[in-house]
């Protein structure tokens, strides 16, 4: 076959072989120009397709980073409204001893202890909203298995300093009598003596640095998913807040496998939990 095709090709004049080569010519350009086509739109259309998905994703960062904020918002809020209800009572206190000691007619304090309690409980819905937050997004970046650590000690630590104040809180707030039939009406109430207020103004500084740490993780944690979530949209970073106090622990994703240890062996809440699990493993085994 290949003989016949040399000898046709040696036999066949010249001049008849031009439209025959052009041709040929043709259709590979016209092959290759298709080919060409095929593989920019191909190109265009992966384009296409990683930029619906970044579009898709900024979209999708957007949402959580406003779930975040609200939740944060809503955290802020109570951790505030919490302290300062803490730390008013302590000051209403000093006010009227000192007042009443000047002759000086003074109201009683404002703080009672249903108000106490209701602030206490948004406190702890707010820490557990977070906590949940942490581990429902938890695919969003393995440092926030760390935050869910750090809100879970500063709640443990807030319950630790609000035993102890609840019990001198609840003696010396003014109470209402819900038998009167003035609204507001209050029982009788004198000013507490100064080892009592001493003792509460302990434990009221013990509560609000509790209270207040939840406070600066929230503050951390929100810094942290600007930069996460956001932060491609801007050119700005903000950075890890600096306390005066070294002894402050600074939740941040970029030592989060160092912090995760801490919270996890060093802290109150971290060491219960293990001893929890050491003897439920232990009472397992001798069960098993």
């Amino acid at each position: 076959m290949s003989n016949y095709l040399s000898q046709l090709w040696h036999t066949v004049p010249w001049p008849s072989l031009g439209p025959f080569i052009g041709a040929i010519a043709t259709v590979v350009a016209a092959t290759l120009g298709a080919l060409v086509v095929i593989w920019q739109n191909a190109k265009q259309a992966r384009r296409a397709t990683a930029q619906i998905r970044h579009t898709e994703a900024v979209k999708l960062k957007m949402r959580v980073y406003e779930e975040i904020v609200g939740l944060c918002h809503v955290a802020g809020d109570a951790q505030v409204a919490y302290s300062s209800y803490v730390r008013g009572f302590a000051i209403d206190l000093t006010l009227f001893r000192e007042m009443t000691q000047a002759g000086l007619s003074w109201g009683v304090p404002k703080a009672r202890a249903p108000g106490l309690f209701e602030k206490q409980a948004r406190f702890s819905e707010a820490v557990i909203a977070l906590v949940f937050l942490t581990e429902r997004w938890g695919v969003i970046h393995p440092g926030l298995e760390m935050y869910r650590l750090a809100f879970n000690v500063a709640s443990h630590d807030e319950g630790v300093a609000f035993s102890p104040y609840r019990s001198l809180a609840i003696r010396l707030m003014p109470a209402e009598n819900p038998n009167s039939p003035q609204q507001g009406s209050l029982f009788p109430w004198t000013l507490p003596d100064d080892a009592a207020i001493q003792a509460l103004e302990v434990a009221t500084e013990a509560l609000i640095s509790a209270i207040d740490s939840f406070g600066g993780f929230i503050y951390d944690f929100q810094i942290d998913m600007q930069n996460l979530l956001v932060g491609e949209l801007f050119e700005h970073r903000i950075t890890p807040r600096e306390p005066l106090d070294p002894k402050v622990v600074v939740a941040r994703l970029d030592d989060w496998k160092k912090l995760k240890a801490y919270f996890e062996n060093s802290t109150a809440w971290g060491k219960a939990k293990n001893d929890i699990e050491a003897r439920v493993r232990k009472a397992n085994e001798v069960r098993g």
